[in-house]
């Protein structure tokens, strides 16, 4: 049996929102606030139009755009004829109108889902004022994305009967946010300002924190030691009966996985200005002494002044940030 059209629909927005969480999960993407954006709007796109279809027992009518023609009168007619786009398809018609015809209907959009995708949609549009985000706005747009993702999944098993929540990851705070950087004291341009003006304004709707939907929600990650007695105690010991614990290399690779060769290309491809120079040293050194940014391996360990290979977490990209100018179709060829 054929599935019912509006189940595509669902398909689709689930693909979208993956790909969205996904993309805004790598370490070193430098277009994440803005490529989650434009995913995720089109994955609510796509479950609204679901929604409406659903409803109206699959007629593509409800999610098509028609319009009146111009008489040679100078009037108008009354009947209404479908829209198509220039290449000649029909047109349908977007969130907004998704949100008017649901709420017309039982199936109301809550206020909180409304204020969230608001503020995916100025993220989107204003991506032109700002390069690379700043923690502040970054901060926010992950507290806005997980939302985001939350509303989704609950509305998609609310609508549709189908349980994302094993299948769809949520964001990885440590990726978007330094533990030793205070956010609030970054210094923004005026454009951004507005920005994160507008986002903590619409943040400010979520005025029930036991609704199931949320405009943003907060994320804390807080390492501490456990006091659990079941949870074994590590120590060094030359013990030769000692319970022993081993960092393999690959364990080492996953963490700086780029050596001197892999970040030189990795800046070529997402710079227009950059150039393999003194300036360049200059940047790069200082970071050699951050053991969370960089390692050494030396040909023998015991010796700190034997040949050396260094190795870079991908982590290193922001401060490479402050000093060159990304290339705009950077973003697009790390998707290819």
């Amino acid at each position: 049996m054929r599935p019912p059209l509006h189940s595509k629909f669902v398909d689709k927005a689930q693909a979208a929102i993956t790909s969205a969480i996904e993309v805004y999960n790598k370490p070193a993407f430098g277009y994440r606030e803005e490529t989650f954006a434009l995913l995720a709007l089109n994955a609510w796109e796509l479950l609204l139009k679901g929604k409406v279809l659903k409803d109206s027992k699959n007629n593509l009518g409800a999610i098509r755009v028609f319009e009146h023609r111009h008489t040679k009168s100078g009037g108008k007619t009354k009947k209404r004829y479908l829209k198509r786009n220039r290449t000649g398809n029909p047109m349908t018609i977007g969130i907004g109108s998704c949100i008017d015809a649901l709420n017309r209907t039982k199936a109301q959009v809550s206020n909180e889902v409304i204020a969230n995708i608001y503020a995916l949609v100025a993220i989107r549009d204003n991506s032109a004022h700002y390069i690379t985000a700043s923690p502040v706005l970054a901060r926010q747009v992950l507290e806005i994305a997980s939302a985001s993702v939350k509303n989704f999944v609950t509305l998609a098993k609310h609508w549709f009967g189908q349980d994302f929540s094993n299948t769809l990851t949520m964001m990885l705070p440590l990726s978007f946010i330094s533990g030793d950087k205070e956010v609030e004291s970054v210094v923004v341009t005026a454009d951004e300002g507005r920005l994160i003006g507008y986002l903590q304004h619409l943040s400010e709707k979520d005025s029930n924190p036991e609704a199931p939907f949320s405009v943003a929600v907060r994320l804390q990650v807080k390492f501490e030691k456990s006091s659990q007695a079941t949870v074994p105690k590590v120590q060094w010991s030359n013990d030769p009966d000692a319970v022993k614990v081993t960092i393999s290399e690959e364990d080492v690779r996953a963490k700086f996985p780029w050596d001197y060769r892999e970040l030189v290309r990795r800046l070529k491809a997402r710079y227009s200005d950059f150039k393999q120079d003194e300036r360049f040293h200059s940047i790069r050194k200082p970071l050699l002494a951050d053991a969370k940014l960089t390692k050494s391996r030396f040909l023998d360990p015991a010796n700190p002044k034997s040949p050396k290979k260094d190795f870079y977490n991908p982590n290193v990209i922001p401060t490479f940030d402050r000093h060159y100018t990304q290339d705009p179709h950077a973003a697009i060829r790390e998707l290819l």
